[in-house]
């Protein structure tokens, strides 16, 4: 990164971690003094500020390394057809992911009193099994580009 955007990056993140902070002091004062009402179905009050304010941390992390990425490709000249097939390969990888994870999409399961459906255990599901394709789909990149290398020499 150069001068320029290294500060805007560092302003950007020092203002979203004191955001963070005063939610996090405000939602343990609160938090703190004020009873659950389970019968209301809150048992935690206040809980969605802080859960909502993570939401919005996640998004705009996303938002910024595609941000980056689109840069750092402009930047250093990466021709469209790399970015291309980076963005198939996420797509597959994202479609692989859910097709192991229909199934969990249809499960309903019980916390407490309440039944919930299986939309959230599926998306959770999917979530894991993205996880666990891109880092199978990553080590064995990783040994391909080793091996190509110590085959090429």
């Amino acid at each position: 990164m150069n001068g320029k955007s290294a500060n805007i990056s560092k302003w950007v993140f020092g203002i979203l971690a004191l955001i963070t902070a005063v939610i996090a002091v405000l939602y343990y004062l609160k938090v703190g003094s004020i009873k659950p009402d389970f019968k209301a179905g809150n048992p935690t009050p206040r809980a969605d500020m802080y859960l909502n304010w993570g939401y919005i941390l996640i998004i705009l992390g996303v938002v910024m390394a595609l941000i980056s990425a689109v840069c750092a490709a402009v930047v250093k000249g990466v021709n469209g057809k790399t970015l291309l097939i980076g963005a198939i390969a996420i797509v597959v990888i994202a479609v692989v992911a859910f097709l192991l994870s229909r199934g969990s999409f249809g499960v309903p399961y019980q916390a407490g009193e309440h039944l919930y459906s299986g939309k959230t255990h599926g998306m959770v599901e999917f979530g894991l099994n993205f996880f666990y394709v891109t880092l199978v789909v990553s080590i064995i990149a990783i040994l391909f580009s080793v091996i190509y290398k110590a085959v090429k020499k």
